[in-house]
């Protein structure tokens, strides 16, 4: 249970050491001991001390948060590297902490953990970088390798690990994201979708002076391409959608489709647009609300 500073007063003896002095001992023991059982012994307990909200800035005023970098960039044993990453994990939600961790060149080491065969330390690195990148510290850190790291790491066979599939999934993209592409419909892509759909309404038709119109559903399908491959991407799932079609869309006009992420929580929400740039004619528009494959 975190710590008030009135609780931590009580627990404190009136003559007793404070918690600042106390993790003050413990970085002075861990750096003055030769004996490794005492090393992991005081890392984990300074890990610990890390859960807590009221000791963020008496681990950054006394070097805790130093040491745990340190063991990061430079131990090689497990047992070290497991606590250290663990307490890191509990102090990277505090914005003050995230840039300590960014400043201080943290970030090369974490990502090197992703491939660490320890499944406790796995799991903390890949925590750290979704809190990271749900941070204000998001825009230093994006790397798109280390992305395509943690997306191949959570869609492994093991559970403990792919449950972080769709909290990192939320955490790597953030409203106002947008993707676009630009297209030009054919007469043979209409017939194409009338095959598969059954659909052969002659406006779909070349018929006679009259343009060949869209069908509606082939425009939300674009859409959902889009979704379904970009922003969210894989493993999106539809909820609900709500879309109008203000004006019609002809065989050969030049369409941007576009979709932005306008809430970011475990129900999604996007708004589209499938617009003719030449004439600023939208041709197609909605809402849709969304889920992640693992949330549902």
């Amino acid at each position: 249970m975190f710590s008030s500073k009135t609780q931590l007063r009580k627990r404190t003896p009136e003559n007793g050491t404070d918690r600042e002095s106390y993790l003050s001992l413990l970085v002075d023991e861990y750096i003055n001991s030769s004996s490794f059982d005492a090393k992991h012994q005081v890392l984990a307990n300074l890990a610990n001390f890390a859960y807590d909200p009221i000791n963020y800035g008496f681990i950054r005023n006394v070097g805790v948060l130093d040491i745990f970098i340190h063991v990061l960039k430079n131990a090689n044993n497990s047992k070290l590297l497991h606590f250290a990453t663990a307490g890191i994990c509990n102090l990277c939600i505090d914005p003050d902490n995230v840039d300590y961790i960014v400043n201080n060149g943290a970030i090369e080491p974490i990502s090197t953990l992703l491939n660490s065969d320890h499944e406790e330390t796995l799991a903390d690195a890949i925590t750290i970088f979704i809190y990271l990148y749900d941070s204000h510290a998001k825009d230093k850190i994006h790397d798109i390798k280390t992305v395509k790291n943690i997306e191949a790491l959570i869609k492994s066979e093991n559970q403990k690990i792919c449950k972080f599939q769709s909290t990192f999934s939320r955490a790597a993209f953030k409203a106002g994201d947008k993707i676009r592409i630009q297209k030009t419909l054919t007469q043979k892509d209409l017939d194409t979708f009338s095959n598969l759909t059954s659909d052969h309404n002659y406006l779909h038709k070349n018929n006679g002076n009259k343009r060949p119109i869209v069908h509606g559903a082939f425009l939300n399908g674009l859409v959902a391409g889009l979704i379904g491959t970009h922003l969210p991407g894989p493993g999106t799932v539809l909820v609900s959608q709500t879309m109008k079609f203000p004006n019609k869309c002809f065989v050969g006009e030049k369409l941007t489709i576009s979709v932005e992420l306008v809430d970011v929580r475990k129900i999604l929400k996007v708004k589209f647009f499938c617009i003719v740039e030449e004439e600023k004619k939208v041709v197609f528009e909605g809402e849709a609300k969304l889920m992640l494959a693992k949330d549902c």
